[in-house]
C-alpha cells in the first residue's frame, strides 16, 4: 500500500479507531500534548532496551498485530490485517505525543520519518509507553546502523583496493547484470523504488560495481533515505578516488548530511523541504 491509496486507507482506519474510543482513551488523547514536561523531556523514559522493547509491545495488543520486530524495524497491522504500517526505526527523528491539533483525537502517538513529507500517526492505547519506547529504539537503531555502516566501510575499503589494483576487472556476473537490466528499466519507467531494490541486488552480488553504487547513491538522495545515499556514495568514492566527479561526489555526501540536519529542524517547525531530482550514470546493460 502506497501513495495516495496508503493516505486514505490510513485515515479510514484512523477514523474507525477514533469511533470506538472509550472515554478513558479519549481523555488520554486529549492530554497528548501535556505528557512533555518541557521542550525535549518526557515523563516516561525507557531505563534500556528490553525496556523499551516491552513497552512497545503491551501498548499495541488491543489493535495491532507484529509483523516484524527487531533492531532496524517495526512493522505491524491492524487486528482484522486490513491496515498495515512500517516504521524504519534509524529514520524516526521525532516521537511525541498526541496528533495533529487540527484534528484533535485523531491519534495518541506521532512520529517523523525524515524520508517522509509529513508525520506518520496511530491510535494507541498505552500512548506514553509506545512513544517511550518508540523514542528510545530509534535512537538505538540509529548508532547501530552507524557503527554498522563504519564497520563494512572498512571492509569494503581493502575489497576495493583489491579491485582498483587489478590490472582486468572482473566480468560482472550474470545474477547481477539481471538485476541491472531491471535497476535501469525501473529507473526509465519512473519506478524509484523498484530500481533501488534492485540496485540494491545487483550490489550484494558485485558489490565492486561503481556506477552501481552511485546510481544507488543517487537514488537513494532522491527518496530521501539519506543514510544509505551516503554509504553508497563512500563506497563509489573507495572504487573511483580519481574519478572526474569525485568532489561533486564529496559535495552530495556534505549535503545528504546536511539534510538530515534540516529535516530534523523541519520536523520541530512541522514543515519539510521539496525534494531534488535524480540524474543517473547511465552503464549499458550488455
Amino acid at each position: 500500500m502506497s501513495g495516495t491509496k496508503q493516505n486514505f486507507a490510513v485515515a479510514a482506519f484512523l477514523l474507525a479507531m477514533t469511533a470506538m474510543t472509550p472515554s478513558s482513551l479519549s481523555s488520554q488523547i486529549a492530554m497528548g500534548s501535556a505528557r512533555q514536561t518541557s521542550k525535549g523531556r518526557h515523563e516516561k523514559v525507557a531505563s534500556d532496551k528490553a525496556e523499551a522493547t516491552k513497552w512497545i509491545n503491551e501498548s499495541m495488543k488491543r489493535w495491532y498485530s507484529i509483523e516484524q520486530f527487531d533492531d532496524q524495524y517495526l512493522r505491524f497491522t491492524s487486528a482484522d490485517r486490513r491496515f498495515h504500517f512500517g516504521i524504519a526505526l534509524a529514520r524516526v527523528i521525532s516521537v511525541r505525543m498526541g496528533g495533529d491539533a487540527a484534528r484533535p483525537g485523531y491519534c495518541t502517538v506521532s512520529w517523523q520519518d525524515y524520508s517522509h513529507d509529513s508525520e506518520d500517526c496511530i491510535p494507541i492505547y498505552g500512548a506514553d509507553k509506545f512513544e517511550a519506547g518508540l523514542r528510545f529504539l530509534s535512537d538505538a537503531a540509529r548508532e547501530q546502523e552507524q557503527a554498522q555502516q563504519d564497520a563494512a566501510l572498512q571492509q569494503f575499503r581493502a575489497q576495493a583496493k583489491t579491485w582498483r589494483e587489478a590490472a582486468a576487472k572482473p566480468a560482472m556476473p550474470e545474477g547481477a547484470r539481471e538485476h541491472q537490466v531491471l535497476a535501469e528499466y525501473a529507473f526509465k519507467e519512473k519506478e524509484t523504488e523498484k530500481a533501488i531494490r534492485e540496485y540494491q541486488a545487483a550490489l550484494d552480488i558485485f558489490p565492486t560495481w561503481p556506477e552501481g553504487q552511485f546510481n544507488l547513491a543517487t537514488l537513494a538522495g532522491e527518496r530521501k533515505y539519506y543514510d544509505t545515499a551516503i554509504f553508497h556514495m563512500k563506497q563509489y568514492l573507495e572504487l573511483s578516488p580519481d574519478a572526474a566527479d569525485v568532489q561533486a561526489a564529496k559535495d552530495s555526501i556534505i549535503i545528504w548530511r546536511d539534510r538530515i540536519s534540516t529535516l530534523i529542524q523541519a520536523a520541530e517547525n512541522n514543515s519539510a523541504p521539496p525534494q531534488g531530482k535524480a540524474f543517473l550514470r547511465h552503464t549499458s546493460a550488455k
